[in-house]
């Protein structure tokens, strides 16, 4: 009897323990459960990637014109050669090149992933698209004639074209920027400059002809207008001439003329030129110095522009009315 009271007891402990046991089994379930939303980390949405920009393409035409320049041995207009290109002639424009030869980098940053993003394309200055293809279907080098080039902007690859023109050393970017070097064989109009051109037409031609009128007794104004407008000059030339040839580029291009003749510094310049014809002053790599290989400037480069500008201004006074000086004993 001791023995089943015993077992009893034991029957009744083992039930306690269990039901002890069951009895936690839920609740460390929900601590489980807890903890496991707490570290659950929430899937973000799906975040749609950024395409690149193509906002520098524009709704906008630019036009590549020639720029004639009458030489001494073809002046008459009718000429298949006048103006120093051949009728069906071509002018090859490559991508620039930097001293290193390496490619000139046009693209900005956003031009870049933008087109080649619409062309599929590396536009790395590394890559194969800017290597000259004659063949294959490239786009190098531009060819440009004597006959208007028009540049659609809204189009990539004649984005790309409009970029690389930009940058060229032969195509001014704009008329009143062609005075500014005889190396110039091109020059872009864009639509607005056109149309403001044609419609200030009449009143330039007015003002084109008040400046004749300024300046039709100076011969050496005269030439510094015809050589920067194409016109070949020469010493020998007589007012009379001189006069005359001007008269007909206001008919010609009014616009331009006014531009030459508006310069602020046109009387320094004509100086200067003068001053290396009779070799006062000498040129060389596009920049100006004394005989004495002082520059004409107060230390800056000594391209026209500054030269002009330095002669213009107090400090180059003296220099200005020696070069006047030496000028004059030359023509005696």
């Amino acid at each position: 009897m001791a023995k089943a009271k015993k077992s009893t007891k034991e029957n009744v402990d083992v039930a306690s323990e269990t039901s002890t046991v069951e009895a936690a089994v839920p609740a460390q379930k929900e601590v489980i459960r807890e903890v496991i939303r707490e570290v659950q980390v929430p899937v973000a949405a799906p975040q749609k990637s950024e395409l690149p920009s193509t906002a520098f393409l524009r709704n906008e035409i630019v036009t590549l014109k020639y720029i004639k320049r009458e030489s001494e041995y073809i002046k008459d207009p009718k000429h298949v050669g006048y103006g120093g290109l051949f009728n069906g002639s071509s002018i090859a424009v490559p991508a620039p090149t930097l001293d290193n030869r390496k490619m000139k980098n046009m693209l900005t940053k956003e031009e870049k992933a933008g087109l080649e993003y619409l062309l599929g394309k590396d536009l790395s200055i590394y890559g194969p698209f800017w290597k000259q293809e004659y063949s294959k279907g490239g786009i190098f080098p531009i060819f440009l004639t004597k006959d208007d080039t028009q540049l659609d902007l809204s189009d990539p690859q004649q984005y790309i074209k409009y970029k690389v023109l930009l940058a060229s050393p032969i195509v001014a970017n704009s008329m009143d920027e062609i005075r500014n070097k005889a190396t110039y064989r091109f020059v872009m109009v864009s639509e607005g400059e056109e149309l403001k051109r044609d419609k200030d037409a009449v009143g330039n031609k007015v003002l084109a002809f008040e400046k004749y009128v300024e300046h039709k007794n100076n011969a050496s104004i005269l030439r510094y207008i015809l050589r920067s407008l194409g016109k070949y000059t020469s010493r020998g030339q007589k007012l009379e001439f001189l006069q005359v040839e001007t008269a007909k580029l206001i008919e010609v291009d009014p616009n331009l003329f006014v531009a030459v003749t508006n310069d602020a510094l046109l009387a320094q310049k004509v100086l200067i030129e003068e001053a290396v014809e009779f070799g006062v002053v000498v040129k060389k790599d596009g920049n100006y110095y004394t005989t004495d290989n002082q520059p004409l400037s107060e230390g800056d480069t000594p391209s026209m522009d500054v030269a002009a500008a330095y002669l213009g201004n107090p400090l180059g006074q003296e220099l200005r009315l020696a070069i006047e000086a030496k000028i004059k004993n030359a023509k005696n």
